[in-house]
């Protein structure tokens, strides 16, 4: 084979060229500190690094979402701990009102007090993050969501969605609790019935909750609102009590009715009053709306007799009373003609005595005090309140005038419900409470398990990708040293000229 000069010339240059660039692909690793810069390194290292930077990227922004979430909980944890101080100072304030010593100076200053803390309340619902963000607002975050108004009344304006964000794989953590479902959306009462007296009232009773001490029969009767009526049957008689409920059996309107007289003396009364007690056929009698000739207005009916030529006018914002033959309604709303809604018996007319247990139904309560002629209490079902409007009843409570033994009897029983219906916010603040913790639990749990997926992560990057700088030093000198032999050599072959050795 034939090898010319310009083999030898092309050969060297490649040596070279190809030194050259092992020697440049050595610096640019030594520069970085990394064993694989380029796929063509190791291709197999070079894709299990693509999916570490991927997880490490991700893990990332799980810690990210973790420490926005874990300022976010502790945000409200705070106030929900400023709540729970400020619903104790309310019930020390209501509790006190039991004194039996206290004059109507006491009850304004008391009811001073509490317009103060419920303010602080609401400035406490409207809590806003390091971002100008309500945290009680739920996902319409730039909406102030508690609204006072000039009548003491407070409404909701936020919604009811709970923020959450990724903080692990599969993992989701909330970072805020709505305001309507924390302050709203509460029952009233004792959360089964609430307790009232009757406005009407002259006597000195009062009511006390109603206990259910058998579900399985009061859960036969969910809709039915108790009233418990007093009667004298005659001058120097004992007082009697009987029991009613009643029950709205086909009702398509938005009226609300309550039995609120029965004058058991009315010489009518037993053309409306049901003849028997419950379960005994002829226990029940109906109340009926039938439509007049002028829209918004209504015939009463109690058992067919009718309230004419007294009507029920729904165009009429306030609370209207119908006595048909001695029994009376309360109505207010806008009903539907052909509603109708069912008294019934459920206890004759016994003898009452102090403090004696009084059951209804799987229901049992207690009345104290000295009830007299048509005094009545009522028994109705729980409904949604919030804890505003239960300050706000206290103050006005507090706020009766007079300071008879009447009045006083309605202020204790109203007292009692309003206590009860701030233990039951107090209970949903704290166990709110409780929930941010738990988060707040699960959030540092996270945090831990993402820092050690990030060691863990980085030590195996660090073994793929780093760069053992002795071993790369040493090859960078050896290929410079190759470097320099294929240049010199190259320079000795430039040099083989035949005249060179013609001396």
């Amino acid at each position: 084979m034939r090898i010319s000069t310009q083999t030898f010339y092309q050969r060297s240059i490649s040596g070279i060229l190809n030194a050259q660039a092992k020697t440049s692909e050595l610096n640019v690793h030594l520069a970085a500190g990394k064993r694989v810069i380029y796929a063509s390194d190791d291709p197999v290292a070079a894709a299990s690094i693509q999916r570490l930077n991927k997880s490490i990227a991700v893990n990332s922004q799980y810690l990210q979402n973790i420490e926005v979430a874990d300022t976010a909980n502790s945000q409200e944890e705070s106030a929900l701990a400023q709540m729970v101080n400020l619903l104790q100072r309310t019930r020390e304030l209501l509790v006190s009102t039991g004194d039996g010593s206290y004059n109507l100076q006491n009850y304004e200053t008391i009811a001073t007090e509490l317009e103060q803390l419920k303010s602080e309340l609401v400035g406490l619902a409207n809590t806003t993050d390091g971002n100008s963000e309500y945290i009680f607002s739920g996902y319409d975050v730039d909406t102030k969501p508690f609204q006072l108004n000039e009548f003491g009344s407070v409404k909701y304006l936020g919604d009811r969605g709970l923020r959450d964000v990724q903080v692990g794989p599969g993992v989701n953590a909330g970072i805020n609790d709505n305001g309507f479902d924390l302050l709203m959306n509460l029952k009233n009462g004792n959360s089964s019935f609430v307790s009232t007296v009757g406005s009407t009232n002259k006597g000195t009773g009062v009511i006390d909750q109603a206990v259910i001490f058998d579900p399985n029969i009061s859960k036969n009767f969910t809709d039915e609102e108790y009233s418990i009526h007093f009667t004298e049957p005659g001058a120097g008689l004992p007082v009697k009590y009987s029991v009613y409920g009643i029950d709205p059996t086909t009702v398509t309107g938005t009226a609300k009715v309550k039995l609120t007289g029965v004058d058991l003396n009315n010489p009518n009364i037993a053309n409306v009053n049901p003849a028997n007690v419950f379960p005994t056929a002829g226990n029940s009698v109906n109340a009926q709306f039938l439509a007049t000739a002028t829209p918004g207005e209504f015939e009463v009916q109690i058992n067919g007799q009718s309230s004419l030529p007294a009507i029920y006018n729904a165009n009429i914002a306030t609370t209207q009373t119908i006595t048909i033959n001695g029994m009376s309604l309360d109505i207010e709303g806008v009903p539907v003609a052909a509603d109708t809604y069912q008294i019934n018996k459920y206890i004759a007319p016994t003898q009452y005595s102090e403090n004696q247990s009084i059951e209804i139904n799987g229901l049992r309560t207690q009345i104290k005090g000295q009830p007299i002629n048509n005094d009545y209490f009522t028994l109705s079902p729980s409904a949604n309140k919030d804890i505003f409007s239960t300050i706000q009843g206290a103050i006005d409570t507090l706020r009766i005038p007079g300071a008879s033994d009447v009045e006083e009897a309605v202020r204790l029983t109203q007292m009692n419900m309003a206590k009860i219906e701030l233990d039951n916010a107090f209970n949903n603040i704290v166990n709110t409470r409780s929930k941010v913790g738990a988060r707040m639990n699960t959030l540092s749990n996270q945090k831990e398990i993402g820092q050690d997926f990030k060691l863990v992560a980085q030590n195996a990057m660090s073994r793929l990708e780093d760069l053992d700088m002795a071993k790369a030093i040493s090859d960078l000198k050896i290929q410079q040293t190759s470097l320099e032999v294929a240049q010199q050599t190259f320079v000795q072959l430039q040099r083989l000229n035949l005249f060179d050795l013609i001396r």
